[in-house]
């Protein structure tokens, strides 16, 4: 339930004050000056800050391994580090993109050697040069295999990356000059006695290489690049229709992976004083690097480096006890998957346990809803159906009322209206395997017009819209905008060029707020002027309240609205609408429909709109074409072509009759 409601800030309010002087002698002794005061507040804030427990067990943990551990364990712990940067190299390919590539070992391991040759030599400048040799070599072969992205994804793409692992084993380790020969090359490593000494000035310096790939890893998953990996990972529609281009995006991706498992390959061969064999870097090690991001549930860095600490030092812990390292690595990581796909009740049962006797009724309540996982709707790439995408029922209170229309228009509307071209498509047609689906269908939308598209399912009305937006080729027929002729742009470039639209089931990634999916798209989205027309837009039709809320706990008709109001966030030259308000009541579609009549009128850009809602279809177009098997049955004046027999026998039936 979502309040906005003064009411409600006043009971939170009325809440805290309570609190506060309840706890008056508390207070005042928590006041006086203490030792144990810093401290004191670190605890309370990691205890109410549930997020940061894991992170500061990562960090002490490492801290305190650089001043206990003895030498054997601080090489087992180096290892870690270095399993755990690879662990957060994959970390965007499988979580934002969702492909799984099977190339890690060997692309670390190429990263190894190709250092070591050229450290090997001596001097700072030969270090240094070798790292970059490595990285760059290694960025370029993930690129090579994030190619395949392009073309197949899913299992086809795991078989192109095991296709990649398996030439670099047979083809480029085969070759003695790469991998140094039986003896390897050595790599300069630091010669120190006493408590400092080698092992653990290693572990210093490939702990110091962890914190900054981790910091560097968290940057980019909270930027704007890491919400278009996210969108165009999960609904690559859904990016193209917001200018994101989504073939660039992967690649990006893929090469930011492979700078990261470049670093681990040089620190690999940094541990070691020469890179390990060949075994090291095989096929079933690239496995248990994949399985490191995925046990960790993928959801936050810091179960990535516990991952990889568990699969790594334990086994080497236990060499003497003669236990197959590779047996123990598949039964910690076969534990960490379990334990990660029930991740939502194992906090679950923590947090029950941490606030047992000290929570009355209505906390253990709250402590569970924030506990609950939050559901996500059934869905392949976003095509969920409305029931499924519907979420948990979510009371809005005190939403703001739409229909006003207030304010100003802004002041660049005379020129965005000026610069409004009309959307037109000739004689377009689209077949599918033999099948027409669009029959050489015209149509035109000026700046400032309303045409509205009806039909019978089945009859086109999409396809051509997906036609228009550059979602499927013609067969036959052009698309303009303006006096340019489009129809070679792809998708995302029609979206940069004012094509704006909306889909059936809308394009969102349920992981992302409100705010997140809102933010993606082509421009400067963190500009102030960006940011100020989505606060005004999210305000015009009353979703302020939802700003951070989960795009999965959001009702189905929501949803549209919150993509609407991302087709929305730059001003369209012609914005397409697909079924706006299914989903929506009545009196939520009539609020839509006065908000978006006055964008329009202020904006002065085209509407296209298909809808089955005739009501809604009747107030909202000036004209309306009727299409019926592909083909344009009928187009005009939206009341005279409503009063024709041929349209109402063919698509409104007796509905219209009985009206």
């Amino acid at each position: 339930m979502i309040r906005t409601d003064d009411a409600a800030a006043t009971g939170r309010t009325e809440g805290v004050a309570v609190a506060a002087s309840a706890g008056d002698g508390a207070a005042a002794v928590a006041a006086a000056p203490s030792p144990t005061g810093a401290l004191a507040r670190v605890l309370r804030r990691l205890r109410s800050e549930t997020r940061l427990v894991l992170p500061a067990v990562v960090l002490i943990g490492g801290a305190l391994g650089f001043f206990l551990l003895p030498g054997h364990l601080l090489y087992a712990g180096s290892s870690a580090l270095v399993a755990g940067i690879i662990g957060l190299a994959l970390f965007l390919p499988i979580a934002a993109l969702r492909e799984m590539p099977l190339n890690a070992a060997g692309l670390a391991g190429l990263g190894a050697y190709l250092y070591a040759n050229v450290a090997s030599s001596g001097g700072v400048g030969n270090v240094l040069l070798g790292g970059l040799v490595a990285a760059a070599a290694v960025t370029g072969l993930s690129v090579v295999g994030g190619l395949a992205s392009l073309v197949v994804t899913g299992l086809y793409f795991v078989v192109a990356s095991l296709v990649l692992q398996i030439g670099i084993e047979k083809v480029i380790f085969s070759i003695p000059g790469v991998t140094g020969g039986a003896a390897g090359e050595a790599v300069p490593q630091p010669v120190l006695q006493g408590w400092f000494d080698s092992q653990r000035a290693i572990y210093l310096v490939v702990a110091g290489f962890a914190l900054a790939v981790g910091t560097v890893v968290w940057w980019v998953r909270r930027s704007r690049f890491g919400l278009h990996s996210v969108l165009v990972g999960h609904v690559p529609e859904g990016a193209s229709a917001v200018g994101v281009r989504n073939w660039l995006v992967k690649l990006m991706v893929f090469a930011f992976s492979g700078v990261l498992i470049g670093i681990a390959g040089c620190l690999f061969a940094f541990i070691n004083g020469t890179p390990p064999g060949t075994q090291s870097f095989i096929l079933i090690i690239s496995v248990l690097y994949v399985a490191i991001p995925i046990a960790s549930g993928l959801r936050d860095l810091s179960s990535v480096w516990l991952v990889a600490a568990a699969f790594t030092t334990i086994p080497i812990v236990l060499e003497p006890w003669r236990l197959s390292p590779s047996f123990l690595a598949g039964m910690i990581l076969l534990a960490a998957l379990i334990v990660g796909d029930r991740r939502e009740w194992v906090a679950e049962q923590i947090r029950r346990l941490r606030h047992r006797g000290t929570l009355d009724d209505a906390g253990e309540a709250a402590a569970e809803f924030h506990a609950a996982p939050v559901p996500v709707a059934a869905a392949t790439n976003g095509a969920a159906t409305a029931e499924a995408a519907s979420g948990p029922s979510i009371e809005i209170v005190g939403r703001r009322d739409t229909t006003a229309v207030g304010g100003t228009a802004p002041a660049a509307a005379a020129g965005a209206i000026a610069g409004t071209m009309a959307l037109e498509g000739r004689e377009i047609t689209v077949d599918f395997g033999g099948i027409r689906a669009v029959d050489s269908v015209s149509v035109r939308v000026a700046p400032g017009q309303r045409l509205g598209i009806v039909g019978a399912n089945g009859a086109g009305k999409t396809t051509l819209f997906n036609a228009l937006t550059g979602f499927v080729p013609l067969h036959h027929g052009s698309v303009h905008l303006g006096d340019r002729n489009i129809s070679g742009w792809s998708s995302f470039l029609r979206a940069r060029a004012g094509i704006r639209r909306t889909f059936q089931i809308p394009r969102l990634v349920d992981m992302l707020t409100v705010e997140q999916n809102l933010l993606v798209g082509h421009g400067h989205g963190d500009s102030a002027e960006r940011r100020d027309r989505i606060a005004m837009l999210l305000d015009r039709f009353g979703l302020s309240a939802l700003c951070g809320m989960p795009v999965a706990a959001l009702p189905f008709g929501v949803r549209r609205e919150v993509e609407l109001v991302r087709a929305l966030t730059r001003t369209p030259k012609v914005l397409m609408l697909d079924e706006p308000v299914s989903g929506l009541e009545d009196e939520e579609a009539e609020k839509l429909l006065a908000v978006l009549l006055d964008l329009q009128a202020r904006e002065g850009w085209g509407l296209l709109v298909i809808e089955h809602d005739l009501k809604f279809i009747t107030e909202v177009a000036e004209r309306l074409m009727v299409m019926e098997d592909g083909r344009l049955l009928v187009e005009g004046p939206i009341h005279e072509v409503m009063r024709q027999d041929e349209v109402r026998r063919v698509y409104l039936g007796e509905l219209v009759t009985a009206q």
